[in-house]
C-alpha cells in the first residue's frame, strides 16, 4: 500500500512565499509553447510537405515501380552557381526568423534615400549623357580590361630561352662566401657574416651629379698670381672688400638685434629702479597714510548722470526718416556713378592687366633661369650641414714678390682639397666640433715645507689671473 504524504499547508501571505510554494510549471510550459508557435508557426497551418517526407525508395533502398530515377548529385561548379541567387551567409543575421505578424498591418512603405531620382539628378544624368561621360567610362573600362588581359597572357607565355643558369646566383661561391665556410653544418647567417666587404650584397650609391660635372681643381682668380697685372689685382681687391663689408654688415645686424636692443645702466641706478618698483603703492613721507576727514566726502557721486526718457515728436521722427532716405539715395547714386566710371575705365584696366601679366611672365622667367643656374652650381646637400663657401684668397701689394723663389703660401693645401671634395659632392659637409676646455681650479695645499715666500707668490699670481679674466670678459662685452 503506497504511503500517502500528508499535504503540507504553508502560508502564502507574502510574494516571496507565494513564488516559493506555488507550482506554475504548467503555465510556463504553455506560454513557452505559445511563443514557439508564434516564432515557427502553428502545425495546423503548415502544409503536409513541410511536416512529412515521402519515401520513394523500397525496403532495401531500391526504386519502386512507377517512380522517377533519383537525380544525379550536382557538381561543385553547379552548387556554387546555385548559391549565387541565395543571400550571403553574412546577411542571415539581419533577416527576421520570427513568424509573429506585424502589429501594424497598414504600415507605409518608405523607399530608401537615393532609389527615386530627383529632378536635379535627372538633369545631371541628362547632362552627363549628352556630354558622353558614360561612353568614355565604358571605353576606359574596355581599355583597362584589354590591358589586364594582355598582361595576364604575357605572363603565361612560356620562357623560350634555356641557356640561363638558374642556380648561378644562389651558389655560395658566387656571393663571395669563402669555400672553407661552405657546408651543411654552418648556418647561412654565419656564411654571410664572413663575406668580404667588396662582395657584400649592398647596392653602392652612385656618385653625385656634380662630382662628374665639375672639375677637380677649380681655376683660381688671376689676381692670386705671384705676378698679377694691376687690373686683375684691383678686381680681386674689390671682391675681397665687398665680402668683408657683407660680414661686417651681418655682425652689426646681430649686434643691433641682440645687445643693442637693451640699454646699460649702472649698479646704483639699477638698485634705485628696483627700490621704486618694489615700493610702488606704499605710503611715503610726503604722502602720509592717514588722511584728514575734510578730504573725504560721504556723498556718493554717480559716474553716469540719470537719463530722461524723452519721447520724440512727429516732426523729429519725420526728419529722422527723411535723413535715412536721403542717406540711402546718396549711397545708391554713388554706386551707380561708380558703375558708369568703371565702364569707361575698362580699356585702361585691360591695358594695366596685360602690362602686369607680361611683367610677371618676365619675372617668372628670370626666377626660373636663376633657380636652374643655382641648382647647377650649388653644392649637393648630402648632410644636415651646409657646405661652407670658400674664403677669397688675397695677397697684399706689399707682400707681392714677382718670382716663385720668394713666394709664401697663404693657404693650406690639405684643407683646400678637403673643401673641394665637399663642394663637388664627393663627401658630405661637416662641421668642426671643438671640445670645450674644462675650467681648472687651483688650490693651495698647506704643508710644513711651505714658506712665506711661496704663499706671497701664490696670492700674487691669483690676483693677476683674476684681473686678466675680468679684463677679457669686459672686452668681449
Amino acid at each position: 500500500m503506497p504511503i500517502v504524504k500528508k499535504k503540507k499547508h504553508v502560508s502564502k501571505k507574502g510574494k516571496k512565499e507565494w513564488r516559493k510554494y506555488c507550482d506554475i510549471k504548467d503555465v510556463e510550459d504553455f506560454l513557452e509553447d505559445q511563443r514557439l508557435e508564434e516564432r515557427l508557426g502553428k502545425f495546423d497551418t503548415k502544409p503536409d510537405s513541410e511536416l512529412f517526407v515521402v519515401d520513394t525508395g523500397g525496403a532495401d533502398g531500391e526504386q519502386q515501380d512507377g517512380q522517377k530515377e533519383p537525380e544525379k548529385p550536382l557538381s561543385a561548379k553547379q552548387r556554387r552557381r546555385a548559391k549565387l541567387a541565395a543571400p550571403p551567409k553574412c546577411f542571415e543575421i539581419l533577416q527576421s526568423t520570427s513568424k509573429v505578424q506585424d502589429p501594424n498591418a497598414k504600415r507605409n512603405h518608405v523607399n530608401p534615400i537615393g532609389t527615386r531620382p530627383t529632378a536635379l539628378s535627372k538633369i545631371t544624368e541628362a547632362r552627363k549623357e549628352k556630354k558622353g561621360a558614360y561612353e568614355k567610362k565604358l571605353e576606359l573600362a574596355r581599355k583597362n580590361r584589354k590591358i589586364a588581359f594582355d598582361k595576364k597572357k604575357k605572363a603565361k607565355i612560356a620562357r623560350q630561352t634555356f641557356g640561363m643558369d638558374v642556380w648561378g646566383d644562389s651558389v655560395p661561391e658566387a656571393k663571395g662566401i669563402p669555400s672553407t665556410l661552405v657546408g651543411d653544418f654552418i648556418s647561412p647567417e654565419a656564411q654571410l657574416h664572413n663575406v668580404l666587404p667588396e662582395r657584400r650584397l649592398r647596392p653602392k650609391p652612385p656618385l653625385a651629379r656634380t662630382v662628374v660635372a665639375r672639375s677637380k681643381v677649380a681655376p683660381p682668380h688671376p689676381g692670386v698670381s705671384y705676378n698679377p697685372s694691376y687690373e686683375e689685382h684691383q678686381a680681386l681687391l674689390r671682391d675681397v672688400v665687398s665680402h668683408e663689408e657683407q660680414l661686417m654688415k651681418r655682425e652689426q645686424h646681430l649686434l643691433r638685434v641682440t645687445t643693442g636692443m637693451f640699454s646699460r645702466v649702472t649698479e646704483k641706478q639699477r638698485d634705485e629702479n628696483w627700490r621704486k618698483e618694489m615700493s610702488a603703492g606704499l605710503p611715503t613721507a610726503e604722502e602720509p597714510e592717514d588722511k584728514s576727514d575734510a578730504d573725504t566726502d560721504d556723498e556718493v557721486k554717480s559716474v553716469n548722470p540719470p537719463v530722461k526718457n524723452k519721447k520724440k515728436d512727429h516732426k523729429a521722427r519725420r526728419k529722422q526718416k527723411e535723413q535715412i532716405l536721403e542717406k540711402e539715395r546718396l549711397k545708391r547714386a554713388k554706386i551707380d556713378k561708380k558703375k558708369i566710371s568703371d565702364i569707361y575705365r575698362l580699356r585702361k584696366l585691360q591695358v594695366a592687366i596685360k602690362t602686369t601679366e607680361s611683367q610677371q611672365e618676365v619675372e617668372r622667367t628670370q626666377r626660373r633661369s636663376k633657380r636652374l643656374q643655382v641648382e647647377a652650381t650649388a653644392p649637393p646637400q648630402l648632410s644636415g650641414h651646409k657646405t661652407a663657401k670658400p674664403e677669397p684668397d688675397f695677397v697684399e701689394p706689399a707682400t707681392l714678390t714677382g718670382d716663385l723663389r720668394n713666394i709664401t703660401s697663404s693657404t693650406n693645401l690639405l684643407k683646400e682639397r678637403y673643401q673641394s671634395l665637399q663642394h663637388r659632392g664627393a663627401i658630405a659637409a661637416s662641421r668642426l666640433m671643438m671640445k670645450k676646455k674644462k675650467r681648472v681650479k687651483s688650490y693651495f695645499k698647506a704643508g710644513h715645507k711651505v714658506t712665506d715666500q711661496d704663499v706671497e707668490k701664490y696670492v700674487k699670481d691669483f690676483k693677476a689671473n683674476t684681473a686678466a679674466a675680468k679684463a677679457k670678459a669686459k672686452a668681449k662685452v
